[in-house]
């Protein structure tokens, strides 16, 4: 088994991949001034609630969004299994040609997901990841990662507007069965959920335009079963997108 782990802004995530198949996924709170002592120990107690003992982990593959913590959590990984992780960058064979000014300042997040939705979805294709933050990946069919879109997340934008205002209080999104808002929290709401599900429709509208090819569009994400329901076009739900990216980068590049 190998040991994935996502590093997020808000969250952690684990999972362990046997070849192309995810058997787990857990997570834990990211907490930046945590030690490598604490990492290990919370890492134990997770694995140890699923079943799986450290001496299982054949490997160890990271994928970092806070650089603070990416030697953190790799040294905490190492320390538990006795495995030297690999950390994902655009330096490893991702199978991907990267057609953007600077492929060494991608979110090492898209490259994950972009790696997995150039191997198992019809190309050309854009994933959505509906975190922290909302990143837009687009891959072309001679797979080439050509960029995307970055945008501030769901639960970030509501956060952003109920710190910033006096009147519209902190809601929890939840999907619609109604589009015009008739109160201030459905106002929210419904303007959070269908603005962020007309921004994807039109996004893929505009890309798939300006590829001139038909696109396929791939959502992830906690929040994504919720806002594709708002959505006029078909959007594929892959909640484990990220971690079958993760074990093709690891099945490329382990030695």
């Amino acid at each position: 088994m190998i040991l994935a782990v996502d590093i997020g802004n808000s969250n952690i995530c684990i999972g362990g991949l046997d070849g192309m198949k995810v058997l787990f996924t857990a997570r834990m709170v990211t907490r930046p001034r945590c030690t490598g002592d604490e990492y290990t120990a919370e890492l134990k107690f997770l694995l140890g609630r699923l079943g799986v003992t450290p001496e299982a982990c054949e490997g160890v593959i990271v994928c970092s969004v806070v650089p603070d913590l990416t030697k953190v959590l790799a040294d905490a990984c190492t320390r538990l299994t006795g495995r030297k992780a690999m950390l994902v960058s655009p330096a490893l064979n991702t199978g991907l040609t990267f057609a953007v000014d600077y492929p060494d300042r991608v979110g090492r997040d898209r490259i994950a997901d972009a790696t997995a939705a150039a191997a198992h979805y019809p190309l050309p294709c854009m994933t959505v990841d509906l975190g922290t933050a909302t990143t837009y990946n687009v891959i072309s069919s001679k797979r080439a990662f050509l960029g995307g879109f970055i945008l501030p997340g769901v639960q970030t934008s509501l956060r952003a507007i109920s710190s910033g205002t006096a009147q519209l209080p902190p809601i929890s999104p939840e999907t619609p069965d109604h589009l015009i808002g008739r109160n201030t929290v459905e106002c929210l709401n419904n303007g959070v959920m269908f603005g962020t599900a007309a921004m994807l429709d039109g996004l893929a509208a505009r890309v798939e335009a300006e590829l001139g090819e038909p696109l396929t569009v791939v959502a992830t994400g906690g929040l994504a079963p919720c806002i594709m329901p708002c959505c006029t076009r078909k959007v594929i739900y892959d909640s484990d997108l990220l971690f079958k990216g993760l074990a093709i980068l690891y099945s490329k590049n382990a030695e």
